[in-house]
């Protein structure tokens, strides 16, 4: 597995400076982080993609949003107008005069979910194809499933367990909200061996695969590492057991 690239490495989410000097009844120091090296060479950057009016009119699809590619097609994100158990999906189609739609590709479905919200991301290599960041859950985030969109096709990649913690004033006080981490993810690498950090102060960990549920992490201690057709789950830089190594 390589964490260190070659050319252009850029430092991100190092771990922050320390007091010289010991004070007195200062909490133990946190266990340090393992800095991830970016080559800024391999970054996938995120695209600014609309949500667009819907293009296309279809019988058994209820249709949420749509966005449109550079290629003259468009993803939407629908579920059947019969509400079933397996909820949305992205549907990535060309649009045809009769404004019937050409469906191209179809994703798994995303269970009982009420968001399937995509975000998009071009690697340096176009022909590598999009990765897709889809938001999942209900009022919270559940975190989120990848795919990579290439020949025609939605390649299932695995599923980041981690959402973004942010603190709501409700009536009663603060509330904690689980927000998408797809606008803090940072991702690079080649298709078939990327990481993904993110930039931010904590994440919510769902499933450390070690017996910790609902954990919350400096954002540095945690990274997925997708190879294989799977997410990989590290953290401080070593796979969860049920990642391998």
């Amino acid at each position: 597995m390589r964490y260190l690239r070659t050319a252009s490495l850029l430092p991100v989410l190092l771990v922050g400076g320390c007091d010289l000097v010991p004070r007195k009844n200062a909490p133990p120091p946190e266990k340090p982080a393992v800095a991830v090296l970016i080559d800024s060479a391999q970054v996938w950057r995120p695209l600014a993609l609309a949500h667009l009016e819907d293009n296309v009119r279809h019988d058994t699809l209820l249709i949420q949003t749509t966005f449109g590619l550079d290629d003259g097609t468009y993803v939407m994100v629908a579920s059947n107008v019969e509400e079933t158990r397996e909820g949305l999906r992205l549907v990535r189609y060309r649009p045809r005069p009769d404004s019937s739609a050409d469906v191209i590709a179809v994703s798994k479905p995303g269970y009982d979910s009420r968001t399937m919200l995509p975000t998009f991301h071009r690697g340096p290599d176009a022909k590598a194809g999009l990765l897709v960041l889809a938001n999942m859950g209900e009022r919270d985030s559940w975190g989120q499933e990848v795919f990579l969109l290439k020949d025609d096709r939605f390649q299932e990649l695995g599923f980041l367990d981690v959402a973004m913690p942010n603190w709501d004033q409700g009536d009663e006080g603060p509330v904690r909200r689980l927000m998408s981490i797809a606008p803090v993810s940072v991702v690079h690498g080649t298709a078939d061996d990327l990481m993904i950090s993110f930039q931010t102060d904590s994440v919510l960990l769902y499933d450390d695969q070690r017996g910790g549920r609902d954990l919350t992490l400096p954002a540095q201690r945690v990274h997925y590492n997708i190879r294989g057709g799977r997410a990989i789950l590290l953290i401080d830089g070593n796979p969860t057991p049920a990642g391998g190594a």
